[in-house]
């Protein structure tokens, strides 16, 4: 039988998402702060990419659009791949505003470069996309995630989490929802380039000032994961020494003399140390390896369709090759709004309920939905219907809501000091997952076309919901240790506590230790 206050009690959950998200932001205005910046960097990286960047590619490189894209994607994960640790220990050394500013910098540099060199040559859209292309050196990082993380209180980080997703999405469908009213429906504002450019630096001056006005101070080891990391391989074995290096560095005994190439292969040394830190780090740690597999997963089935995502549909349309440019905007128009729009409740709900039930929690039971969503796609070679395009694509976004609680566990599992490096190490899977993803669609869409099917593109629908379902593999069960206090499980969150409390009397006693024999020698 069943129950007649369902109905209400889940409007209710909705209704209480949004309060406390309001509340969470009144409350803790550096956290609206952080929100709103992350937004106006996607806005003002969509803004343009939209009605500028894209445009200028239809025009200059015309059937060779897919091909170019193509490269400058593999050159962009590639790039992101290769700098995200070394990004991603940058932002835990320094200000972590000061890394936000760079990484938005990077994101911003591409339109900049055309009001520099002009908007409507071929050589400015070459600059533009190399620009791209060096400017991706923080996409792994999520480094505006572990600034939310850094001005909220644990309490509060699940719930900041959804909100962070949330904003973003916000922000993307205003950028582009609103002028695309303006100027493609009502033609109120004039479709001319310099305005959206100019409206970017804008939008992007406005995110690096919000940046700056953030109060930020480092925070203390992370008090939610016990430092309990033996079985991880990034625990340097002389660990007494080197806390007391830390402690009172010696200046006693200068470093020796070294040579032009000595010092040449030192920093060689140092710099490649730095590209594998953060995947040492993921699978040097139990409980991290788990996260990073099924993040890997759940990337990479999402984005797979998401590449072929335009052309299945139109497919399914019948719209390649004779559908009229109304149709095609039409179908554009599908794949991006109504998706944005209602991820918005979906990342506040998420975070609400991660919040209340625990992020593990939630995530276990997120990843089956989220493979029936992504399988519900391949309906779509059946319907051909516009509407059944638009359900598709709320499906797909609503199948990435595991991101939300995933990602706060990944935060919260970090180890001390060392959480950008941890989100970095997620990010370097969700680049990874990108470049094959893109390097596997060029190669099977090449045989699917070749078959007699009509619409084959169909068969990476229930491909990746499977591969979706296998990402509940990993977290399946507990670890040595547990999840520890981020989980949200009570029993672990003990173990942490424990853990927690014994790993900080022995650090002082080390401490206490080593000041003891610097002031005796």
């Amino acid at each position: 039988m069943t129950n007649p206050k369902s109905q209400s009690e889940s409007e209710d959950e909705d209704c209480d998402a949004f309060s406390s998200g309001c509340k969470l932001c009144s409350r803790n205005c550096e956290l609206g702060k952080v929100l709103l910046a992350s937004g106006l960097q996607m806005a003002s990286v969509a803004l343009p990419e939209t009605f500028v960047v894209a445009l200028l590619r239809a025009e200059i490189w015309q059937h060779q659009m897919s091909s170019y894209m193509a490269y400058a994607a593999i050159g962009i994960n590639s790039v992101a791949v290769i700098f995200g640790g070394p990004f991603g220990r940058f932002s835990d050394i320094v200000d972590r505003r000061l890394a936000a500013a760079v990484f938005a910098i990077g994101t911003f540099a591409p339109t900049w470069s055309l009001l520099i060199f002009g908007h409507t040559t071929s050589k400015a859209l070459w600059i533009s996309t190399i620009v791209k292309v060096l400017g991706s050196y923080g996409l792994t990082s999520n480094v505006m995630l572990a600034l939310i993380n850094d001005v909220t209180h644990p309490e509060d980080r699940e719930e900041a989490v959804g909100l962070y997703f949330a904003a973003n999405n916000l922000m993307s469908l205003t950028m582009t929802g609103i002028p695309v009213l303006l100027v493609l429906i009502l033609r109120v504002i004039p479709n001319n380039p310099i305005i959206f450019l100019v409206v970017q630096v804008v939008l992007s001056t406005l995110c690096l000032l919000l940046l700056c006005s953030v109060r930020w101070k480092r925070k203390e080891p992370n008090e939610e994961v016990d430092v309990d990391d033996s079985d991880s391989e990034d625990v340097p074995s002389s660990t007494s020494a080197r806390l007391c290096a830390i402690v009172e560095p010696s200046v006693e005994d200068p470093a020796p003399k070294k040579s032009c190439c000595s010092w040449i292969g030192h920093y060689a040394k140092q710099t490649a140390r730095q590209f594998i830190l953060p995947i040492r780090l993921a699978f040097g740690n139990r409980r991290l390896r788990r996260l990073w597999c099924a993040g890997f997963m759940l990337m990479f089935s999402g984005q797979l369709v998401m590449d072929i995502g335009g052309q299945y549909f139109n497919q399914s349309m019948d719209l390649i090759p004779y559908g009229t440019k109304n149709e095609l905007t039409t179908v554009a128009v599908l794949t991006m709004i109504p998706g944005q729009l209602l991820a918005i409740p979906g990342n506040l709900v998420t975070g609400y309920l991660s919040k209340r039930g625990g992020p593990l929690y939630l995530l276990r039971r997120l990843v089956p939905i989220a493979s029936m969503l992504v399988t519900l796609g391949a309906f779509m070679a059946e319907v051909k219907q516009f509407w059944f395009i638009a359900l598709t694509v709320i499906f797909l976004n609503y199948a990435s809501l595991p991101n939300v609680p995933l990602m706060r566990l990944v935060a919260g599992l970090a180890p001390p000091g060392r959480v950008g490096e941890s989100l970095t190490a997620i990010g370097i899977a969700a680049q990874l997952a990108s470049l094959i993803g893109n390097a596997a669609v060029v190669f099977i869409n090449h045989k699917l076309m070749q078959t007699d099917m009509a619409n084959p593109l169909w068969i990476y629908y229930p491909m990746c919901g499977t591969l979706t379902l296998m990402a509940i593999l990993p977290i399946q069960g507990t670890p040595y240790g547990g999840w520890g206090a981020a989980s949200g499980l009570r029993e672990d969150q003990m173990v942490a506590i424990v853990y927690a409390h014994v790993a900080q009397q022995r650090w002082r006693k080390l401490v206490a230790r080593c000041k003891a024999a610097r002031a005796a020698s």
